[in-house]
């Protein structure tokens, strides 16, 4: 398989739990400045596979991002390739406020000694004040100006969500993968997801989504790939992939002959 630019190959991604395959040799690509969809019903091994590419599961296979290959099964090395993620559930610390939480999705630098702490006090300074900097921007850029101070577990559900985005964004994702991102979101929360990754696309990051919002899905993505029982079983456009009988029946439930 031929990698494009700054995007990502999978080729034949496995991941066994004891005696269960719950994702069954998958290949695919996405190219720089995709937005790919990942659907399926549940039990179908979406999450699994994110936790998959982010090393938070062991698993076999080949992943490359930007041309190298990812050692899979190692949270830092995908971390490293910028291979970014945002879970299901938020997955914030509620009593720090929302800038002191997106600076947690920041880089380190190395030298983290105390003799590194005392030589090199005004790089760490310089360092600090730019990961703050930063923040703020990113707080901003997902509609939460204003909040620094706030903290985390004073927001809405829906700013919950949008915090977490910052917050993996902050980390200059080459690939921001999303587990769901619009569950538990209203219509117009979800319009507001929708344009705001939209933005985040245009100014150059690729994004693998997965989401049961069939609408959502489709308004926003370039492609999809779906999955049944672990396996691929078909990706392309979102009209070519919902004229699959095969997606109907393992999706939406419908027989051939309905």
């Amino acid at each position: 398989m031929t990698t494009h630019g700054e995007g990502i190959a999978v080729h034949d991604l496995s991941v066994h739990f004891g005696g269960v395959t719950a994702v069954d040799q998958v290949s695919f690509e996405i190219a720089a400045g995709e937005i790919v969809g990942l659907i399926g019903p549940n039990g179908s091994g979406k999450t699994t596979l994110l936790n998959a590419l982010t090393g938070v599961v062991p698993a076999y296979g080949t992943l490359t991002a930007g041309g190298r290959a990812i050692k899979l099964g190692r949270p830092s090395h995908s971390r490293r390739a910028r291979l970014i993620r945002v879970f299901q559930a938020p997955q914030l610390c509620p009593n720090l406020s929302c800038v002191e939480n997106v600076m947690l999705g920041a880089a380190e630098p190395g030298g983290r000694t105390l003799a590194s702490a005392w030589f090199r006090r005004p790089a760490m300074w310089r360092h600090e004040t730019g990961r703050l900097a930063d923040a703020r921007s990113q707080l901003a850029r997902v509609g939460l100006p204003g909040a620094d101070a706030r903290p985390a577990g004073q927001l809405t559900y829906g700013e919950q969500r949008l915090l977490e985005l910052a917050r993996a964004l902050t980390g200059a994702p080459r690939v921001l993968m999303l587990d769901e991102p619009s569950a538990g979101l209203n219509d117009a929360e979800t319009r507001n997801l929708h344009d705001l990754l939209i933005q985040i696309r245009n100014e150059g990051t690729t994004i693998l989504v997965v989401d049961h919002k069939i609408d959502f899905i489709d308004s926003l993505c370039d492609r999809i790939l779906v999955l049944e029982v672990g396996r691929l079983i078909a990706q392309g456009i979102p009209s070519q992939v919902w004229a699959d009988d095969r997606v109907m029946d393992a999706y939406l439930g419908v027989a051939h002959d309905a």
